[in-house]
């Protein structure tokens, strides 16, 4: 079943419709699912689809060479219609054959070929196409007419992936996975989430229990230091002085791994809501933002040893289970977040949305803060812990509310279970408080 991904058809379909050659990047992590929305996105169309590998340059030229061929072809028969050509992981090409983009430049320039002719050139090598795919391609960069990068799911995109699940099943499913395509098809909506994470991780032959190091080595090198930064992340450290103190690598060579991982869309710096009062802001602070990786390194990582001795049964007991509950609260944090976001496009908020953030401060963490164009407040609250939102909860907000640099107008308050008949009782007839549950989500 193809999900999603309207914005990059309609890329994909504008470039196929101007006049002339068109030339398209479109990239992103192994397994976001590019090779899916070329297939989806050609159907009918006259098309040619070519998987790179890495060969010599001789070797290389023996497998390509005949699919060139191959499209003078079509184009003899092609009637006026574009002819489509997907050319998977051209990066691996490239590194074979140095020579790869002024033969593939000699080529789109016959005038057999004409100018009907669409280029669609696919990698997974994410580092490679933002720092060095320019320089490397010499004069055929000029001819790129459009990039377009491949992320994640949303969670919308999630939920109609999993039509049957429950939002609650959805949402512990993105913070297991993230919103991967490939690793979403492994899941089996048909079992409850403790059986899947056993399948998937725990068991000796899951498809999630080696992922990991297969994802980063196929990207970085020196995989010793991205386990360390990584592990450290994901025991929710987040401040690099933290990191500095703890693994004894200097602030500089930190800096230079974090930013690898942030390029490779795996870690990012935390930028926290900031007030007027800039002062009682932390500051400094990164995460893991792929929610596999930040599952991996805070339940498996850390109990390799017990994972390889202990029963499946026993080690989820053990080591998942009393702290996944309080991990799952990340994932939900920004399921609200993007429904807010969405409430917002939709002019469903009681105002325009400037800025959207959480706020890291000296006096507690606030999930969601948002301010709006004309200096309006609204704060968010989410809870995915045992029971409903009660009294207590709400005053824990509000005795936290000063960081934000003003008088709060709006107050939305999402929750897991629900809100207890104190607290529904207590919000009655207060146009600013909103209470939301699972199932208005």
């Amino acid at each position: 079943m193809f999900v999603g991904r309207k914005t990059e058809l309609d890329i994909l379909k504008t470039e196929y419709e101007g006049k002339g050659n068109s030339l398209v990047i479109l990239y992103g992590r192994d397994g976001i699912g590019k090779t899916r929305l070329a297939k989806e996105f050609t159907g009918d169309k006259k098309h040619k689809y070519y998987m790179g590998r890495e060969y010599a340059k001789d070797e290389q030229n023996r497998y390509f060479l005949p699919v060139l061929d191959e499209i003078r072809e079509l184009g003899k028969l092609r009637q006026n219609e574009k002819i489509c050509f997907i050319i998977d992981e051209f990066e691996q090409i490239y590194k074979g054959n140095k020579e790869f983009f002024t033969m593939l430049k000699d080529f789109i320039e016959e005038p057999e070929i004409g100018k009907n002719v669409m280029l669609l050139l696919l990698s997974s090598s994410v580092q490679w196409v933002e720092q060095e795919m320019v320089k490397a391609m010499g004069e055929m960069a000029a001819r790129i007419t459009s990039f377009c990068k491949l992320k994640e799911f949303t969670f919308l995109e999630m939920v109609h992936f999993f039509p049957d699940s429950t939002t609650e099943e959805c949402i512990m499913i993105a913070g297991l996975l993230g919103g991967v395509p490939k690793y979403l098809e492994y899941w089996d909506a048909k079992l409850p989430v403790k059986e899947n994470i056993q399948r998937l991780f725990i068991s000796g032959n899951g498809r999630m229990r080696t992922e990991a190091s297969r994802f980063l080595r196929s990207s970085l090198r020196e995989l010793s230091v991205y386990n360390t930064i990584l592990s450290i992340l994901a025991e929710d450290e987040n401040k690099l002085n933290y990191l500095y103190n703890r693994t004894g690598f200097s602030r500089a060579k930190i800096s230079v791994y974090i930013n690898n991982l942030i390029q490779l869309d795996v870690a990012g710096k935390i930028f926290s809501f900031e007030p007027d009062k800039k002062d009682r802001i932390k500051k400094g602070l990164y995460g893991i933002t792929d929610s596999f990786l930040h599952f991996w390194y805070k339940f498996m990582y850390p109990n390799l040893s017990q994972l390889e001795w202990e029963d499946e049964n026993v080690f989820f007991t053990k080591y998942i289970e009393p702290g996944l509950d309080n991990y799952i609260r990340y994932s939900f944090i920004e399921v609200c977040k993007e429904y807010l976001t969405l409430m917002n496009h939709y002019k469903r908020l009681p105002f325009t949305c400037h800025t959207m953030g959480s706020l890291y401060g000296k006096n507690g963490f606030i999930p969601i803060v948002i301010k709006g164009e004309k200096g309006e407040l609204l704060i968010g609250m989410c809870k995915w812990g045992q029971g409903p939102m009660n009294g207590d909860d709400f005053e824990g907000l509000l005795s936290s509310t000063s960081q934000v640099g003003g008088e709060v107008d709006y107050y939305y308050l999402f929750a897991r279970e629900g809100f207890s008949d104190e607290l529904t009782a207590l919000t009655k007839g207060l146009e600013n408080v909103t209470l939301i549950d699972l199932n208005s989500l």
